[in-house]
């Protein structure tokens, strides 16, 4: 009897078997024998005796991927349980097959505990795979290894398995899996803990414990003193999961919050929050990507030296005393000596750090700039003296120097910086030099776009199902309002010819987008009580998702009614129709499914598909409740890929929309393409024959002519990723 049949008289047991999901809470697995006179289950874990994954009766559904009791070993070697008994997960297997483990949980954060190994034996190994993080054994074979980790689990299921590096025995024992967070607290929170550079006007937010009452059910402290939200000292009563500080923050600050949950009474039970830190943004950030000049330059010691981190050490604070870690100008140079720092656009200056020439002979020559004439330009051309001379303090010629002197910019614009040296600490030689320079800007710009700059496929949802985007943006500090640009021309934006929309919050939207279609947007920050009224802005891009998804076949497993067989109908115990979808009868202990899952175009799986056209035809068709609107947003491609094999027999392919409009392959010979090979088809085609693109009912993929079955041949082919596109420009 085939798998297919066995599971249609089977479909309550199975559905039995896949309904149970284990809540989020901690669990302890031990691995043992379940043959008689095996030792007890150790206190507080539940057993797993090398059964292959199913609902366990006991809250969890876990297991393994194959039979594995013939792996399980109880040696009565060791005085804790947990450490004598264990599984293989190399053998034991039927048929050879490594050992995969999992358990079922709800999506969440875990600390996990996990111990490999064998009182009996020191010959094992342990380099393992643990939902995706290897762990590779320390210190080689051993009696055992412990390794502790915290997974953020995504897919319902954690997995341990072994990792592509372990050579024979590998052994587990036991595993502790701990949730991180209980479920009444409150998580996730939004700054995330220990977050920098946040904005001084930032709100607070947090995902609710489940239990927390709807109304006054959290309880937040907030504060720059740590014992003071560790001890819970006056709370705000909120509703909502969010929380706005009265005020606007001090910068370079870090403050400390929690939440505590309250249920609803008559319980109210507290569930005592984790103490969250973050600290707000700096008054000032560095400027990078500095290009530095000089009227001249001494043999190795060029003007980049003091713009590339050279003589700092880790800190990026302390400065050494070797001379080819600076810049210092030639003796024979033109006078007066001058450095040219140029930025890569105009910033608002904060304030300058200045580590003078810090040679070890410094404190007998005297190379360090003392008098300096400062200047400032936004174009090269026009320069503005900052202040009068400055005098720059002299460096100590030893090592871990700190800066020294402070140059306060008081704010001007810049993309140019010039300093001239009117004199040096030594008066011997006309020959100066400088250690390293820091320049520091205010945030004047808007910054930190969301989506990135750069960002491809951008969700703009289903066809069915469209989703608006909103652009969103970090605003620049002294900001009244912001004039945001966005079109798909890139030089009407640059130009500011698109189209604007003047904001006051720092998002724009939602807007309807196109398919496939790559955007350009800036945001100028405007105030008219500054000078300039007007920063104009980065340009930015993004581009959205390039199609629509038909079926790209990973939603499909081996459980009703989710098998592949069950939404594309095909022509299984007929005897007209020669198709039939998935392997008929795949052998579970090696790991085969339904679909395919290693001759796979995109993701993970694809479409198998079995065709015999011996005086019939063959076809699969897919009833469809999503998409069926095939005109919106431009799309007027229909795109599938396809596998064959050499030895097919050459059957026409086609594509059949509601039943009747055929679109046959061009070329004959498709079904022996052995490579993944595209095939779009221009859905006008479909709309010729009568088909309402508005109202796609079935999609049906099928070999020779159902209207008139000739002797044919056979053959198998491989589907996948069904989409929709715009038709190239």
């Amino acid at each position: 009897m085939s798998k297919r049949l066995l599971y249609v008289f089977s479909i309550v047991l199975v559905l039995c078997l896949a309904a149970s999901l284990a809540s989020a809470q901690s669990v302890k697995i031990n691995f043992q024998s379940n043959s008689e006179g095996s030792r007890e289950v150790p206190e507080g874990y539940l057993p797993d005796y090398g059964e292959v994954f199913a609902d366990h009766g006991n809250g969890f559904s876990y297991g393994w991927n194959v039979d594995s009791t013939g792996g399980t070993r109880d040696r009565d070697d060791h005085p804790d349980q947990r450490y004598d008994t264990l599984n293989h997960l190399d053998k034991g297997q039927a048929g050879g097959v490594d050992g995969i483990w999992e358990i079922e949980l709800e999506n969440s954060t875990y600390d996990v505990f996990l111990v490999f190994g064998d009182p009996g034996y020191t010959d094992q190994t342990s380099n393992v795979n643990v939902e995706g993080t290897v762990l590779n054994d320390p210190d080689g074979p051993d009696s055992f290894d412990e390794y502790e980790l915290t997974v953020v689990l995504s897919d319902g299921r954690l997995t341990i398995q072994m990792a592509p590096t372990q050579e024979g025995h590998c052994k587990i024992c036991f595993v502790d899996i701990i949730l991180a967070i209980p479920p009444g607290a409150a998580h996730n929170p939004k700054p995330t803990n220990e977050a920098t550079d946040v904005p001084r006007d930032v709100v607070l937010s947090w995902e609710p414990g489940k239990f927390a009452a709807p109304t006054n059910g959290h309880k937040v402290y907030f504060g720059d003193n740590f014992n003071d939200v560790n001890d819970g000292i006056v709370g705000i009563t909120e509703s909502a999961s969010s929380y706005a500080p009265p005020q606007r923050l001090d910068f370079d600050k870090t403050y400390y919050w929690r939440v505590d949950e309250v249920n609803a009474p008559p319980d109210s039970t507290v569930y005592r929050g984790s103490l969250w830190s973050f600290t707000t943004e700096p008054v000032a950030y560095p400027i990078e990507n500095i290009t530095a000049t000089a009227s001249s330059s001494d043999i190795d010691k060029g003007p980049e030296n003091t713009v590339n981190g050279a003589g700092l050490d880790a800190t990026g604070l302390l400065h050494g005393k070797e001379g080819d870690s600076m810049w210092l100008s030639s003796m024979m140079g033109p006078q007066p000596t001058w450095i040219e720092y140029e930025f890569d656009g105009v910033y608002k200056l904060y304030e300058m750090w200045v580590w003078n020439s810090n040679d070890s002979l410094e404190p007998a020559i005297g190379f360090g700039f003392k008098d300096v004439t400062i200047e400032y330009s936004v174009n090269d051309t026009d320069y503005t003296t900052l202040g009068t001379t400055h005098e720059f303090a002299r460096a100590p010629g030893l090592d871990n120097y700190a800066h020294n002197t402070t140059v306060d910019f008081n704010g001007v614009s810049a993309k140019y910086v010039r300093l001239t040296a009117n004199s040096n600490w030594g008066s011997l030689f006309d020959q100066y030099g400088l250690s390293e320079v820091r320049f520091f800007y205010i945030p004047i710009l808007a910054r930190e776009p969301n989506p990135d700059s750069g960002a491809r496929d951008v969700s703009i949802g289903t066809i069915d199902g469209p989703i608006d985007v909103t652009l969103g943006f970090r605003a620049g500090r002294e900001a009244a309002r912001h004039d945001v640009y966005l079109s798909s021309d890139e030089q009407a934006v640059i130009d500011g010819t698109a189209p604007v929309e003047t904001m006051t919050e720092t998002s724009y939207g939602p807007l309807s987008l196109d398919l496939g279609t790559t955007y350009y947007w800036r945001v100028d920050e405007v105030n008219e009580a500054e000078t300039p009224t007007t920063w104009k802005g980065d340009l930015w891009d993004f581009r959205t998702q390039e199609y629509f998804v038909v079926d790209d076949f990973e939603d499909y497993n081996d459980y009703p009614p989710d098998e592949i067989w069950s939404t594309w109908i095909d022509g299984y115990g007929t005897t007209t129709n020669g198709s039939t979808i998935g392997y008929p009868d795949p052998d579970w202990n090696f790991g085969e499914h339904y679909v395919e899952t290693s001759i796979v175009h995109g993701g993970a799986q694809s479409m198998p598909y079995f065709y015999d056209n011996n005086l019939k035809f063959s076809e699969a068709a897919m009833t469809l409740s999503y998409p069926r609107n095939w005109t919106e947003q431009g799309v007027g491609v229909l795109s599938l890929w396809f596998y064959g094999d050499t030895s097919n027999a050459a059957e026409p392919m086609y594509v059949a929309l509601n039943g009747s409009a055929v679109v046959t392959h061009d070329n004959p010979n498709a079904a022996q393409i052995d490579t993944w090979t595209q095939w779009t088809i221009d859905l006008q085609g479909f709309a010729d024959q009568g088909v309402n693109l508005a109202n796609v009912n079935t999609i049906a993929i099928g070999f020779g002519d159902k209207n008139n079955p000739l002797a044919g041949g056979s053959g198998m082919m491989y589907f996948d990723d069904i989409c929709l596109y715009r038709p190239a420009p």
